[in-house]
This record gives structure tokens, sequence and C-alpha cells, in this order.
């Protein structure tokens, strides 16, 4: 008997040192992991405390901004440039996605006017 209590009691001891241990980060005042975030990315997702953004809420690097920005247009028009977007779709292309999408209407059609499938039993013919 002395034994069951022995063990209950250490037991219990071991259960209210963890309990008070989580309840003490629960309500402790201390902020322990934070950091200051400094990378362009961190201030870009808002990481960054409220004291290091300007007067408009924006980022504080908007020279890079502006020119990843302007890299980013450029190359944009080019890649325009380069695969015609700018044209009108050929009338051969346009004729080939009628016809191809008229096939499709088609065999959409024939699959919804057949009954049978897989989770049915054939219709005797």
């Amino acid at each position: 008997m002395k034994q069951v209590i022995s063990s209950l009691r250490k037991i219990m001891v071991v259960f209210l040192v963890g309990f008070m241990f989580l309840l003490g980060q629960a309500f402790s005042l201390v902020n322990v992991a934070q950091a200051d975030v400094t990378t362009p990315e961190g201030i870009y997702y808002k990481g960054a405390p409220e004291g290091q953004y300007n007067q408009n809420n924006g980022i504080q690097n908007d020279r890079q901004v502006k020119n990843s920005q302007s890299k980013l247009k450029g190359t944009a028009d080019n890649i325009r440039e380069k695969l015609n977007l700018d044209e009108d779709t050929p009338r051969a292309t346009k004729e080939f996605f009628n016809d191809t999408k008229n096939r499709v209407d088609e065999s959409a059609d024939f699959t919804k006017k057949t009954k049978e499938g897989y989770y049915r039993t054939p219709s005797s013919r």
C-alpha cells in the first residue's frame, strides 16, 4: 500500500510541476521569440514592427521596388512582343478551336445519352 501511495505521489508531483511550467509560460509577459525583421521579404509580408514603416504604411525601400517593377515591365513587354500577344488570333487557329470545340461538344452529348456505366448493369440487347 505504501508503494502505491508513493508512486501516486511521484505522478502527482510530476503532473503539478509540468502544469505549473505551462501555466507560467502562458501568463508570462516576456516575448522571448521575437526578432527584428530587416529583409525586404519580411517587411513586404508585414513581419516588421509598426515603427519600421514609413508615413504611408508602405515599404521603406521604395527604390528597390521601383527598380524591380521596371525590370518586370520590360520583361513583360519583351515577351508580349516576341509572342505577338497584341495581334488578333489567325483565322485558321480560330477555325481549329471551333472545330475542336464542336467535336468535344458532340462527344459530351454522346456520353450524356448513354445510360450504361461502370456502376450500372448493361441493358439487355
